[in-house]
């Protein structure tokens, strides 16, 4: 009998987790799956998954429903958008996933940075993207192409396994994106961790508010300890106090 090789317990964590692998490759980036499963969060449909690793879901659709916004991170994400950046002209995302945002705003002018063709492919051919607007390479040296004030919106959502790639958590990126916004422009930030004694959090935080004279945070559950979607919106001007639908405004405790 072979012994069993890393992929091999992947695939059994896979399953584990009640999924279904229908695709699977590799990258010089990361191992990428496209999974399926038959109920999420209560409902029934065909729900159908990009994901690195079983534990993360970089993107999901209900391929019986496919214009409705499954996770609530995404939803979170329009939320705040919709309210910080109403009737906003132009945007950049960068990390592609199944292009949900960019799908979501299929008139707005919303350039997206993905570092993988693995990744646009497959979006294609699982998932019923276009590929529009969907440009291959680093987000950051994409983005410093960009005319300045340029950008009402830019979204990070870039993510290499559970973590965010360092060179987008630095003091020069952030300070790349305060350039390339407009003077009512966001950012905002998808952020995977824990609320309380989290340190990139609270490193994160810092780091743009050295940048941005505002910033708020959001998290859908801000009683839990547990990892989870943290939203940072950060803005030239003054943000007002906000409560999205599905998350609450939160303030950072401890490191």
């Amino acid at each position: 009998m072979e012994p069993k090789t890393r992929n091999d317990g992947l695939e059994i964590q896979f399953f584990l987790y009640g999924l279904t692998i229908v695709y699977k490759t590799s990258s010089s980036n990361q191992n990428i799956y496209v999974t399926e499963r038959s109920e999420f969060n209560g409902i029934r449909g065909k729900f159908r998954m990009l994901q690195f690793s079983p534990e993360v879901v970089q993107g999901i659709i209900n391929m019986e429903q496919p214009q409705c916004l499954v996770a609530s991170y995404s939803r979170i994400t329009v939320d705040l958008i919709d309210h910080y950046a109403i009737d906003f002209k132009k945007g950049f995302i960068i990390g592609h996933g199944i292009g949900t945002v960019s799908s979501y705003y299929p008139d707005k002018n919303l350039l997206t940075a993905e570092i993988d063709p693995l990744v646009v492919e497959i979006s294609k051919k699982y998932f019923g993207h276009t590929g529009k607007n969907v440009i291959v390479g680093d987000g950051q040296a994409l983005l410093k192409i960009q005319e300045a004030q340029s950008q009402d919106v830019i979204f990070l959502d870039a993510y290499s396994g559970i973590e965010i790639p360092f060179h987008l958590t630095t003091k020069e990126f952030f300070t790349l994106t305060y350039e390339k916004l407009s003077d009512r422009g966001i950012l905002i930030l998808n952020y995977i961790g824990k609320i309380r004694n989290d340190e990139l959090l609270h490193t994160l935080y810092v780091t743009i508010s050295e940048i941005f004279p505002s910033v708020k945070l959001f998290a859908a559950n801000p009683l839990s300890t547990a990892s989870q979607n943290i939203f940072f919106v950060a803005s030239r001007h003054v943000l007002e106090d906000y409560s999205p639908q599905e998350a609450t405004s939160i303030q950072i405790i401890g490191k």
